[in-house]
C-alpha cells in the first residue's frame, strides 16, 4: 500500500519560523540560512502537501487558510517534540535543545545576559524576545514563546505551571533641584510636588503607566501629566535634567542605576502600589528547567540587583521585593 510521506519536522519548524516571519528573508536570518534554502524548503512543503500555503506578494506575508491550519498544528506537534526531547535528556541529564524566553523590555535589559551565562549547561539554545507585555501575551498563547515571565498569571488557561517570582513596587523619581520636603507626611509632601511641577510618566498602553494612574488616583492626586514616553531611560533623563518628576518601578530602576546622579529616589506610598512578576510555562513540557529559571531571576533580584538599586535607594530592602506566594 502507498502512503504519504510523512512532513520533515526540520521542514515544519522552518515553516513556523516563515509564518512567525515578515518575509522569507527574514526567516533565514531567524534560521541563520540563506534565502534559497528556504525558499526550497517552502517550495518542497507546497507541494507534498498539494497546496500553497504562504500569499507571497503581501509584506508581512500571510499564510493561506492551509497555512494557518498546519502552522497551529505544528505549533503543537513541535511542542510535543521539545517535551519529548526535555523527558529523554532529562533522564540522561542533558540540556534541551531550544527554549523561548519571553521576557518584557525591563527583564531583559537586567536578567538577560545573566540567565544566558547562568543556563548555559542546561539549555544548548536559549532564545530571548523582548517588548511589551500584551505582545508577549499573545506570543506565548501562539505558542511562539516557550516560558513567559509577566504581571499576568493567565488564570484563565488551564494546563500552566507558574512560579512567582517578586514585587515590584512603584519609585517616586524627583530632582535634586526640586523643593520637596520629605520631613513632611508622604502624600503631603507628594501633593505638594504635584501642584509645583508636571510628571513624566510611562504610556497608558504599558502596565507600568496603567499601574500610574491607578496610585494616582487612590492616592487622590491630580498631577500635570505634560510628558509621557514607554522609554526607562527617556523618562529618567527628563527627571535628571530637571524636567519633570516621575514614578519608576524597581525593576525599571535597575535598567539604569547605578546611572542616576541628580536623583532621588524615595518610596512610593510606603510602597502599597507594585506590580507582581510571574513565570509561566506549560505544564511537563521544558521539565525542571522553568522552575530553575523562576529560582535564578528571584535570586537575582533579591541579590545582586537589589545591591545595584540600594546604591540608589538605600532604603529599600527584601522584604519589599518577596512575592505573594
Amino acid at each position: 500500500m502507498n502512503t504519504s510521506p510523512l512532513i520533515d519536522t526540520h521542514a515544519l519548524a522552518c515553516f513556523v519560523c516563515i509564518a512567525e516571519s515578515d518575509s522569507l528573508t527574514d526567516a533565514a536570518q531567524r534560521l541563520n540560512v540563506t534565502q534559497s534554502a528556504v525558499s526550497q524548503t517552502l517550495k518542497q512543503l507546497e507541494t507534498q502537501l498539494g497546496t500553497s500555503l504562504v500569499i507571497r506578494r503581501t509584506r508581512p506575508l500571510r499564510l493561506t487558510a492551509a497555512g494557518q491550519m498546519l502552522k497551529q498544528q505544528a505549533d503543537t506537534l513541535l511542542g510535543d517534540l521539545r517535551r519529548l526531547t526535555s523527558r529523554v535528556r532529562g533522564a540522561a541529564h542533558q540540556g534541551l535543545i531550544q527554549c523561548r524566553l519571553g521576557l518584557v523590555t525591563s527583564c531583559s535589559e537586567v536578567f538577560g545576559s545573566r540567565l544566558i551565562a547562568q543556563m548555559d549547561d542546561r539549555i544548548e539554545q536559549l532564545t530571548l524576545r523582548s517588548g511589551l507585555t500584551p505582545p508577549l501575551l499573545q506570543s506565548f498563547l501562539n505558542r511562539e514563546v516557550d516560558i513567559l515571565v509577566s504581571n499576568d498569571q493567565l488564570e484563565e488557561i488551564d494546563g500552566l505551571e507558574r512560579y512567582p517570582l517578586f514585587r515590584d513596587p512603584l519609585l517616586l523619581a524627583v530632582p535634586e533641584s526640586f523643593n520637596f520636603d520629605e520631613r513632611l507626611p508622604s502624600r503631603e509632601a507628594l501633593t505638594a510636588l504635584a501642584l509645583q511641577h508636571p510628571l513624566i510618566r510611562y504610556g497608558r498602553n504599558t502596565h507600568i503607566g496603567a499601574m500610574t494612574e491607578v496610585a494616582l488616583r487612590r492616592m487622590g492626586l491630580l498631577a500635570q501629566v505634560r510628558y509621557e514616553t514607554d522609554d526607562t531611560h527617556t523618562l529618567m533623563r527628563f527627571v535628571q535634567d530637571g524636567h519633570s518628576w516621575g514614578i519608576i518601578s524597581a525593576l525599571c530602576l535597575a535598567q539604569v542605576a547605578p546611572h542616576t546622579e541628580g536623583i532621588r529616589l524615595l518610596p512610593l506610598d510606603n510602597n502599597r502600589h507594585a506590580r507582581h512578576l510571574h513565570l509561566l510555562a506549560r505544564q511537563a513540557e521544558l521539565g525542571d528547567i522553568p522552575a530553575e529559571i523562576a529560582a535564578l531571576i528571584h535570586q537575582q533580584m533579591i541579590g545582586p540587583v537589589l545591591q545595584d538599586l540600594q546604591r540608589s535607594a538605600p532604603w529599600l530592602q527584601a522584604e519589599v521585593l518577596q512575592p505573594e506566594c
